[in-house]
């Protein structure tokens, strides 16, 4: 056998690096080669994410300061991730669209998130593809991040809600499991990994998750859950653990499910469905979902702006419209969106001189940039000259 017959790690160094490759460049092949699955999710996730800034480029007006600003946020490419399968709840609760809570965890909402989590899905992945296989790296990825979503769904956190964290996280949760309580082989694969510094490390996230607006708590925790249930399951010798660890899982996505599909009694479920009835032009039904959401927190201004303007649309109660937005514009005199709808209550109201001062203002304070606003300056205006 000559040299050229050697597989790469047998071969001589010199001849190695004749061809490219020092033993990093080996080791590194090496560990991409055995953690394939961790591999493609991390592909998948860069891949959704430059085809979303590719798909936001061609839709927005000023595609520069958004890819100026995309490494902590993709201003204005909303609809581009609802409409590349983000986790839009409003699309669950009137539209029924489930295979959300399955493609919402391999899309980003900005450079730096998706940077966090492919560095994070590497650093758990490789473990947990060496310590369960390929296949059930897979699963619980997958899994995990199913049960995150439908937990956000369930705890109505956000309107919209993206990301690969509740995967990782389900993927460390069970590591996690396995180093304490696995056995046999389990237990001797991962016994270089250090249970006190993965906990530490669980345990900031989820800390941070408490103080943290933008991080979706309860998708970390429904992910963890999930990846624990299935750790438990692979781990721990008995069929007794394992049967149990399953049908802890079976109950949990059964009540996830439940819970997410009519959260009702969620603090923003109404919120979230009156601004989805707003979009679609369904103006009444929105203002009885803001309504119901005004009752729960009457001193919100934002809610107390959208039962107004949802009057204002609908040309109706425009006197409590008015009453309703001065009390907004109270705690937030400069906000250009209430300054609008108040200008919109004036020009529907016959007042369209009052009103077209309100609207200029709030054309001044968006810097011109808000399409709706324009929209009422240009109408209120063509409304006076008659």
């Amino acid at each position: 056998m000559t040299n050229a017959d050697l597989p790469d790690e047998l071969r001589p160094a010199d001849e190695a690096r004749e061809l490219g490759a020092g033993p990093h460049d080996l080791r590194a092949r090496a560990r991409i080669l055995a953690a394939p699955v961790t591999v493609v999710l991390m592909g998948l996730c860069v891949a959704s994410f430059l085809a979303t800034l590719g798909a936001c480029v061609t839709r927005i007006e000023a595609p520069s300061a958004m890819l100026t600003g995309s490494w902590i946020r993709l201003e204005g490419c909303g609809d581009t991730l609802a409409g590349l399968g983000a986790l839009r709840l409003s699309d669950l609760w009137l539209d029924g669209a489930w295979w959300r809570v399955i493609t919402a965890g391999l899309l980003h909402g900005s450079w730096l998130h998706l940077v966090l989590n492919t560095w994070s899905l590497w650093v758990v992945g490789e473990w947990v593809e060496s310590t369960w296989g390929h296949a059930r790296a897979a699963v619980v990825f997958a899994i995990s991040s199913v049960a995150g979503c439908l937990a956000s769904a369930a705890w109505v956190e956000a309107p919209m809600v993206v990301g690969a964290s509740a995967g990782i996280m389900g993927m460390a949760g069970a590591l996690f499991i396995g180093r304490v309580l696995g056995r046999g082989t389990v237990g001797a694969r991962l016994s270089p990994l250090s249970a006190r510094v993965l906990g530490i490390w669980l345990a900031v996230l989820v800390g941070l998750g408490f103080f943290v607006e933008m991080i979706a708590q309860a998708g970390h925790l429904g992910g963890l859950v999930a990846g624990g249930l299935l750790g438990l399951a692979w781990s721990v010798r008995g069929p007794v653990v394992a049967l149990g660890a399953r049908m802890g899982l079976g109950i949990l996505f059964a009540g996830l499910v439940l819970a997410a599909r009519q959260p009702q009694g969620r603090a923003r479920y109404d919120e979230y469905l009156g601004y989805a009835y707003l979009e679609r032009g369904r103006d009444e039904e929105a203002i009885v979902a803001f309504e119901r959401a005004l009752e729960q927190r009457p001193s919100d201004a934002a809610l107390a702006n959208a039962v107004a303007y949802g009057w204002a649309k609908e040309g109706r109660e425009l006197d409590r419209a008015e009453r309703l937005v001065r009390g907004a514009l109270e705690i937030e005199p400069e906000n250009a969106d209430y300054v609008d709808t108040l200008g919109w209550i004036l020009c529907r109201r016959g007042e369209t001189e009052a009103g077209l001062v309100e609207i200029r203002r709030a054309s001044a304070l968006s810097e011109g940039k808000v399409a709706e606003i324009e929209e009422h300056l240009e109408t209120c205006a063509t409304a006076a000259e008659r």
